[in-house]
């Protein structure tokens, strides 16, 4: 009885066994398929991995350079246009009238400067200046002045550095005008002339001054670019903007700033002899640039004041900072 009591235990595990079996095959078979699935997976990654990279960054950065290609082939087709349209626009510029101012009279404009120029077939101007006559100690002597003036020299009058008003504008308005006419009659007394072109100090400039100067008989004047900016434009004064000259003046600067302002004075002092051999070096070179004529005072504002001019340099300034930044991204 017991024996046989045993083998229908057995036989009962048997059947609960292939029972439990059927139920779970369907996911005992999901688990296995995954399996292999991740397995295969594994595979092509190692078969990727194995190849350098994944095919698709490979294409991504494909499409990256030849993008990167064209965007550089089409900034230089810019440039190269662009430095063709300034090639023509600077066919149509004029060579730049410039006119050399010598400030404070000094001696040595007569002895040193005078007799460079004129081998050169160049003239300039004498500006007086800080109450400064000829005949005064230091100064071009009144009968050298009158032989420069008979050679095509010109003459103008210009502030006092020494001096420095004060007060209301009204009252720098007075005091400037009284100073003026005040040393314009010593001129007139001493050289025997009366300037009508009128050099400004750095600073100085009003508008104000423009109607004075005129009921003065003046005909031209010359500022700088920062009192062109209060410039109102009235009135019938030529007027032409100056370029400062030292010893540290270079001339690819003073070429540049030519572009800008046709018709410049370029304006300085000669009071030693490295003063005077530095600037006749540096005409030399600008005359060497066959872009730079030396002419009168007047010649000089004249040509400032052709609008046609004007617009085409400013043309092409606007034009070259374009392509310098052109030039900049293809550097990049």
């Amino acid at each position: 009885m017991k024996r046989a009591g045993k083998v229908v235990l057995c036989l009962l595990a048997v059947a609960l066994a292939a029972y439990l079996l059927l139920i779970d095959y369907p996911a005992l078979m999901a688990t296995l398929n995954g399996a292999g699935e991740a397995g295969g997976s594994a595979e092509v990654l190692n078969a990727e991995s194995s190849s350098g990279t994944v095919p698709e960054e490979d294409d991504e950065k494909a499409d990256d350079a030849d993008a990167s290609a064209t965007g550089a082939e089409s900034l230089e087709t810019q440039a190269a246009a662009m430095e063709e349209e300034l090639e023509a626009l600077y066919q149509q510029c004029e060579a730049t009238s410039v006119a050399l101012c010598l400030d404070q009279i000094s001696a040595l404009v007569y002895t040193d400067v005078y007799p460079a120029l004129s081998d050169a077939g160049d003239t300039g101007t004498v500006v007086f200046t800080n109450s400064w006559l000829t005949g005064d100690n230091g100064r071009i002597q009144t009968s050298e002045f009158n032989r420069m003036v008979s050679a095509g020299w010109s003459y103008a009058v210009g502030g006092d550095s020494t001096l420095e008003l004060t007060g209301t504008q009204e009252e720098i308005v007075v005091a400037w005008q009284a100073r003026l006419e005040t040393y314009l009659e010593r001129i007139r007394v001493r050289s025997g002339v009366r300037p009508t072109i009128y050099c400004f100090r750095e600073g100085e400039y009003l508008p104000d001054y423009d109607e004075i100067l005129e009921s003065l008989g003046f005909t031209a004047i010359q500022y700088y670019p920062e009192d062109a900016a209060e410039d109102d434009g009235e009135g019938a004064l030529l007027k032409t903007v100056g370029i400062p000259i030292s010893e540290e003046t270079q001339a690819d600067e003073v070429l540049d700033e030519l572009r800008a302002y046709p018709g410049a004075v370029l304006v300085t002092q000669v009071t030693n002899e490295t003063q005077v051999e530095y600037f006749l070096d540096l005409i030399e070179e600008l005359k060497e640039s066959d872009t730079v004529t030396i002419t009168s005072f007047d010649a000089a504002a004249e040509a400032a004041s052709d609008k046609e001019q004007q617009a085409l340099r400013a043309k092409i300034l606007e034009k070259e900072a374009v392509l310098e930044a052109l030039e900049a991204q293809i550097d990049e």
